[in-house]
């Protein structure tokens, strides 16, 4: 979630055409869509060549290749991991101070989350990454949508944000500290599963939320912005992407299907 603000004041966009609410919408969700295409593009291109490259070596007999691949790997992800969490400031940094177009770290950002996505390639069978996708773009598509035909400024959803951050904060102490002086126990399981979901009902919710606000900056009037568009879009993506790693994770206990 975004406030774009600069300091302690408001940004003000100097929009005067309001009937530019569907054009700046759909650019909006268009740039999400190809951010999410980079991603996937990524993410499936370097995991699954790199297990067919794995596989091919441990065929051969070639364990110092197959040694080195591993190593490429784990080295290109952990470098990953580190500029991805550098990007998540950049970014917001380079939107407020309005000095630079922020297109370019933006794909920067997108090719990063795809690299760090790709290990799920060697963790979960693609049906469930497929799968995921899917119920993912249902949940999004769903909040988007109710974020978009709700009325008024939904000023009450924070008090519901905080709420469930809280509680989630709340109960994993307790199961912290039942397990650190208990043992695991079935009770620590299903405070676990508590967590989550509370986590997930956060997530859905920012989503709902951060819809909403675009669409009011849409119906301000947001002429021709690009790096609004491209910072809308890059609270859309994370949020999928955020909703996404959980229903992965969902889907693969439920399932029980692993690699």
């Amino acid at each position: 979630m975004s406030t774009f603000k600069q300091s302690d004041t408001q940004v003000v966009y100097d929009f005067s055409d309001k009937q530019s609410k569907g054009a700046f919408l759909t650019k909006v969700f268009g740039m999400m869509f190809l951010c999410l295409l980079i991603t996937t593009v990524v993410a499936a291109g370097l995991g699954f060549g790199s297990q067919f490259f794995l596989d091919q070596a441990i065929k051969a007999g070639n364990e110092e290749l197959a040694t080195n691949i591993v190593y490429a790997l784990v080295g290109t992800l952990i470098v990953s991991v580190i500029a991805l969490l550098v990007m998540s400031f950049v970014l917001p940094i380079t939107f407020i101070r309005r000095r630079h177009n922020i297109l370019v770290p933006l794909m920067i950002y997108v090719v990063l989350m795809g690299i760090m996505l790709s290990t799920f390639t060697f963790i979960f069978d693609w049906v469930i990454l497929v799968e995921s996708f899917g119920i993912t773009s249902l949940i999004f598509g769903t909040m988007a949508l109710l974020g978009y035909i709700s009325k008024g400024r939904l000023t009450g959803i924070g008090f519901i944000l905080l709420g469930l951050i809280i509680g989630a904060l709340g109960l994993s102490l307790i199961n912290w500290l039942m397990i650190t002086f208990g043992g695991v126990s079935k009770t620590n399981v299903q405070l676990s599963w508590i967590v989550s979901l509370l986590i997930f009902a956060f997530l859905m919710l920012v989503t709902l939320y951060d819809v909403h606000r675009i669409k009011k900056i849409a119906e301000a009037g947001a002429g021709n912005n690009n790096n609004l568009t491209y910072y809308c879009a890059y609270i859309l993506y994370s949020d999928f992407i955020a909703i996404l790693i959980r229903v992965i994770y969902y889907v693969a206990l439920i399932t029980g299907r692993r690699r």
